[in-house]
């Protein structure tokens, strides 16, 4: 049997969604720099600290609620289903909203980038494959080149942590000190997870990682249907290829980066969401 090749995907950072070439499970991988904001509150006229207004002029955009395609600005693609080949796109930081979304109740999803879109694992956005010298269409994408994010269901950004109804910035201590705590446990258990060789045991164990965030989180179930998805299409169409079973690994690497992410983010709200209770409550 000849052996085909193929190139995986792999994610950049937060903010970048750039074409790299593909790497060994065992190759260090770039990261993703955690969360960094910082909610103000104000006194009101009894001295309890409330939340200030969320005004934020988007500083990638300026407010312009668009951007140069970061999908495919600095690539030759045959196709690119972000922009439809205009070179411009929605801003992905703010959705196309000229503002930045208040970081208690929402975040751009980090699965996508706030793009509504995540490259196929297969053909590496390209819509095809070079397969022994020849152009073949790309199944697993079918030739779209990308795939519509299941986790914010292509609406960009994605919700905060909640307890019920109640936003974090709604909770008391009582409410606030377990989900910190709980939060910090899974963070700290999926900081931890590697994915083996099995996708399907790699998959099972990935969602006993995540369970006990999955009520009050709820884009981690969704992000792990889309994980899902995004594996199907590269096993069925690039089972044949070499480096198919690194290909799948670094999906699962991929997926963890950013969910590695997405928790931080939360454990950062609810620290600053816990000393607002605290010094309230104090009072």
């Amino acid at each position: 049997m000849i052996k085909r090749t193929w190139t995986p995907w792999i994610a950049v950072g937060i903010a970048l969604c750039s074409l790299l070439a593909a790497v060994a499970h065992a190759q260090a991988r770039p990261k993703i720099a955690p969360p960094d904001f910082k909610r103000e509150t104000v006194l009101d006229v009894e001295g309890l600290r409330q939340w200030a207004p969320f005004e934020v002029t988007c500083t990638h955009c300026k407010g312009v609620k668009s951007q140069i395609c970061e999908h495919c600005k600095e690539t030759k693609l045959p196709i690119c289903n972000e922009c439809e080949g205009e070179k411009r796109a929605t801003c992905r930081p703010c959705a196309g909203k000229g503002k930045l979304p208040d970081p208690l109740l929402e975040l751009a999803c980090p699965y996508c980038e706030g793009s509504t879109w995540y490259p196929c694992g297969l053909c590496n956005s390209f819509g095809s494959l070079t397969v022994e010298g020849l152009e073949t269409k790309c199944g697993a994408c079918k030739q779209k080149g990308l795939l519509k994010c299941g986790a914010c269901s292509g609406k960009r950004r994605v919700d905060v942590v909640k307890v019920g109804k109640k936003g974090v910035g709604e909770l008391g201590t009582k409410e606030l000190k377990p989900l910190l705590e709980g939060l910090k446990a899974t963070l700290a258990a999926l900081e931890k997870y590697e994915p083996e060789s099995n996708p399907s045991k790699s998959a099972k164990a990935l969602a006993k990682v995540l369970e006990p965030v999955e009520r009050d989180l709820k884009v981690v179930k969704d992000m792990q249907k889309m994980l899902d998805d995004v594996l199907k299409g590269v096993k069925s169409y690039g089972a044949g290829y070499a480096g198919f079973e690194a290909g799948m690994l670094q999906q699962f690497l991929v997926f963890k980066d950013r969910t590695v992410f997405l928790l931080q983010h939360q454990v950062r709200a609810t620290e600053q969401a816990l000393e607002r209770a605290e010094f309230n409550e104090s009072k």
